[in-house]
C-alpha cells in the first residue's frame, strides 16, 4: 500500500545533485533521541537519499538521519514514502566526529553505539 506520500516520475530531472547508488549502514531518529529505527542508504547525494526502513514506522514530516559509516548526522525531511523506502531531502549535515556541541550529544551517542570497533 503507497502513501499519499509516492515517488514522482522525473525525479532525476527535479533533483537539485545527481544520487549515487551506495548500501550504507543508516539510522533514524526522531523525538528527541527517543525513537530511532535502522535503515540502509540506497542512494546519496549531497541533498538527499532514498533509504530503506527495516520496520515500517509511520515517520515524522522531520527526523535525523545519521549515517553510521561517514559519522554525519543529515536534518531530514520526508519527500515521498513507497512501502518500505522513503526519499528524503537534507536541509542541513553535522559531522559527529570531534563534535562536541550539547545539542548534538544524543545523535552522538546513537552514532557512537552503532559503530563497529
Amino acid at each position: 500500500m503507497k502513501s499519499r506520500l509516492e515517488p514522482q516520475s522525473n525525479l532525476s530531472e527535479r533533483r537539485p545533485a545527481s544520487r549515487r547508488r551506495v548500501l550504507l549502514p543508516g539510522l533514524i531518529v526522531y523525538g528527541n533521541g527517543a525513537y530511532t529505527c535502522d535503515c540502509t542508504f540506497r542512494s546519496l547525494s549531497v541533498s538527499g537519499a532514498r533509504i530503506a526502513m527495516t520496520q515500517h514506522l509511520e515517520l515524522p514530516e522531520r527526523f535525523y538521519l545519521i549515517n553510521i559509516r561517514d559519522g554525519l548526522a543529515y536534518d531530514a525531511q520526508l519527500v515521498w514514502r513507497n512501502g518500505a523506502e522513503v526519499g528524503v531531502r537534507f536541509d542541513a549535515s553535522v559531522p559527529l566526529v570531534n563534535n562536541s556541541d550539547l545539542v548534538f550529544g544524543r545523535l552522538k551517542e546513537l552514532w557512537m553505539a552503532k559503530v563497529p570497533r
